[in-house]
Parts: structure tokens; sequence; C-alpha cells
């Protein structure tokens, strides 16, 4: 690999390190009458978009965590009646973890607020310069088992 490369790669990923820093460093979300975590947001999309709920294992895959740290994150997300969990109707050993009735009702304003709250990073690209950028990360080699960043 080229100096040249090795210069770009870095500039490169540390351009990324700031644009997700940015979007999520020290910034709480407000649900509600309560305020989640970055990877508690995270879950929230991610059981939303699944039908019939997700089980730990997915939530694990999808953080990059182990299941216990999910386990802890879902706890939280319990208490606070965001998401429970269930008995998976095709096998009784897996717990399927889905929207309670008050995270649904609560959910699409929600989604409306976060997006607005980290477009700040990207108000200075236009739609179709979002849509390119989309297009060139598409283009990168991410590793298979990165399912959220295939689709």
């Amino acid at each position: 690999m080229s100096k040249a490369r090795e210069e770009l790669l870095q500039l490169l990923t540390e351009k990324l390190g700031c644009v997700m820093r940015s979007m999520h460093t020290g910034q709480r979300f407000p649900f509600g009458e309560f305020t989640l975590g970055a990877s508690q947001v995270r879950i929230l999309f991610f059981v939303a978009g699944k039908m019939g709920g997700a089980s730990v294992k997915d939530l694990a895959e999808m953080l990059d965590v182990t299941p216990g740290a999910v386990t802890q994150l879902v706890d939280s997300l319990v208490e606070k009646d965001l998401v429970k969990r269930a008995e998976d109707s095709n096998d009784k050993r897996i717990l399927r973890i889905t929207l309670t009735e008050l995270a649904e009702s609560k959910f699409k304003q929600f989604r409306k607020d976060y997006f607005t709250s980290v477009s700040r990073v990207f108000n200075t690209l236009s739609d179709e310069e979002i849509r390119q950028l989309i297009t060139l990360l598409a283009k990168t080699n991410i590793p298979s088992s990165a399912k959220e960043c295939n689709r």
C-alpha cells in the first residue's frame, strides 16, 4: 500500500469517527418522560423494524456486543415500559423483544425528532450528495457478519 493511500485511509477513518461522534457523543434522546442513550435508541429502531420482534442474539450482533450487555440494555428499556419480552412462537428457548404499546404510540414522533436532531451533521449536504455518500459507503468491503450494514 502506498504512503498516499495510507494517509487517505487515516483521514477517512478520522472523518467517519468525527461524523459518528458528532451524531451521538454525549447526546441523549428524549422519549416521552425518559431520556435514552445511543445504544437504547439503536435497539428501539431495530426492534421497531422487525416484524415479530428481535431476539437477544439479533440485537447482540447488530450492536456488536455480548448477549449479556444486550440483556442489561433491554432490562433498562423494560423498566421504562418501552420494550417487552415474549417467548418465540416457534422456539420457546428464544425470547423476542418487541415494543410495548406505549413505545409504539410514541415511536413515530420520536423517530422524527431523532432524525431532526442528528441531521444537523448533514445540513450542508444536498439530498443528492447524501445519496452519493450512501452509494459510496455501500461499495465498501463490509464483512457479511455486519448484517445491519449490508442492507
